[in-house]
């Protein structure tokens, strides 16, 4: 899946992936002194830089440091993590990270269009990406009817063949009720979804388990730390600019198996009926971020749906699906 990105950020985005090509690319000259491990051996230890993975060197634990400063550990080979955002109106779009370990194929690194790392893991994880995304939908020509007419969505490589069984950190939770207003959330895009004068069935399903003390896998920079198999939700740091942050892992099958979510503490939130002011609905952030938990990328900015990259202040409309978002996660589950 390529996710699409807002023609205002594009600049910053650029900024993140110098240093990276559109495919993988051989290793470049190493630095006088420095070792660099060839293909099939294992990678050394700790920190690996994505240069470091073009070798082809394989991995079975650690960090990958990406350009913008993130850090993800790396999955268990044969899997793969994927983290996926919302953000602010105005602010640069948290870029999309794809981290797959394939095992003696080394790993794969997508920074949202750009893929590097292996090049046989690169080749292996383009095609599934390619067999994984929704043929491109026009956009509806009226603002006003964009929601129930555009039938724009993007699929993620990856969906739920069990229930999601999640629990929730409320530790610096920004609006009360917060807890209802995810659990709304989670259920937008499950069983029978009326909306649009349209309705589909999904099969997605989620299960509230209970309150935890342990906290969502991810970083204050909004990298994805290592799996334990619990799906957590909660609240943290993350970069300026950045809503929500979703870490989904998953295997080879495209089969997800566990995903953390983290909501931004340095805004201001609501979870009641009625928003007002410079606030953002946490129900209606939390449906875009579940929808990038069951499987569904970004699509462009002006089509009216949930899985727009950011929403505005007290955007309580995407607590309801668009047309677009039916249509896609009807055709996951």
């Amino acid at each position: 899946m390529r996710p699409v990105r807002n023609t205002l950020t594009t600049g910053a985005v650029i900024a993140l992936v110098v240093g990276l090509t559109a495919t993988a690319a051989p290793a470049q000259a190493a630095t006088p002194g420095a070792s660099t491990p060839a293909a099939g051996t294992r990678c050394a230890t700790g920190t690996l830089s994505v240069q470091t993975l073009r070798s082809g060197c394989t991995v079975s634990s650690g960090t990958i440091a990406l350009p913008d400063g993130r850090t993800f550990a790396v999955p268990a080979p044969g899997e793969s993590v994927m983290a996926s955002s919302s953000a602010a109106p105005g602010a640069p779009e948290l870029a999309e990270v794809v981290i797959a370990n394939t095992g003696t194929g080394g790993v794969a690194v997508r920074i949202d269009e750009t893929w590097s790392g292996s090049a046989p893991a690169v080749r292996r994880e383009q095609a599934r990406s390619a067999a994984a995304s929704a043929p491109a939908a026009p956009a509806a020509t009226t603002a006003a009817t964009t929601k129930c007419t555009s039938t724009a969505n993007a699929r993620n490589p990856y969906r739920w063949s069990s229930t999601v069984q999640w629990y929730y950190n409320e530790s610096g939770q920004k609006s009360s009720y917060a807890k209802d207003a995810l659990r709304k959330a989670a259920n937008a895009w499950t069983g029978t979804i009326a909306s649009c004068d349209r309705t589909v069935t999904s099969s997605a399903r989620n299960s509230y388990v209970r309150l935890a003390t342990q906290v969502p896998g991810l970083t204050d920079k909004g990298g994805c730390s290592k799996s334990n198999g619990y799906s957590v939700v909660g609240w943290g740091k993350l970069p300026s600019g950045t809503l929500g942050v979703t870490c989904v892992w998953y295997d080879g099958n495209g089969i997800a198996k566990e995903s953390d979510q983290r909501y931004a503490t340095s805004y201001k939130w609501s979870s009641t009926t009625a928003c007002s002011g410079a606030r953002f609905d946490t129900q209606a952030v939390a449906t875009h971020e579940w929808g990038h938990l069951y499987g569904l990328g970004h699509v462009k900015t002006g089509t009216g749906q949930v899985m727009e990259p950011s929403g505005g202040y007290c955007d309580t409309g995407s607590r309801t699906l668009g047309l677009g978002d039916m249509t896609g996660i009807a055709a996951i589950y």
